[in-house]
């Protein structure tokens, strides 16, 4: 399933490369600028979310180690089955808003390739 998102995703940028050589370069610019604000907009607060409440489940289990948001991913064994699905939907909607800014810069650069 993960290899149907990737080339989806491998699809979507070339879509976007493309898209961004063929426009207009003012759309091309504003669009990506619109678009990695969304992303940001989006996964910011999301990412927050995940590491806020990922820090309440390893803490309500008594896991909690220190330095814990320098490799928070390592830690997703350890956090309670009980609280799983909820912090890890954060961490992937995060994790979908850098998706976003990803998409969103190539055609910021190329807009602002073809202005200048």
């Amino acid at each position: 399933m993960i290899e149907g998102f990737i080339v989806l995703g491998i699809g979507g940028l070339l879509w976007v490369v493309y898209w961004s050589v063929n426009a207009a370069p003012e759309m091309v610019f504003m669009s990506g600028l619109w678009v990695v604000g969304s992303g940001f907009a989006f996964g910011v607060p999301a990412g927050l979310l995940y590491h806020v409440l990922l820090r309440q489940a390893l803490r309500s289990a008594d896991v909690l180690p220190r330095g814990w948001w320098i490799q928070p991913t390592a830690l997703h064994h350890l956090i309670p089955r009980s609280d799983r699905f909820r912090v890890l939907g954060w961490c992937y909607a995060g994790a979908l808003g850098f998706f976003v800014i990803v998409i969103g810069l190539p055609m910021l650069a190329i807009g602002a390739w073809r202005i200048g």
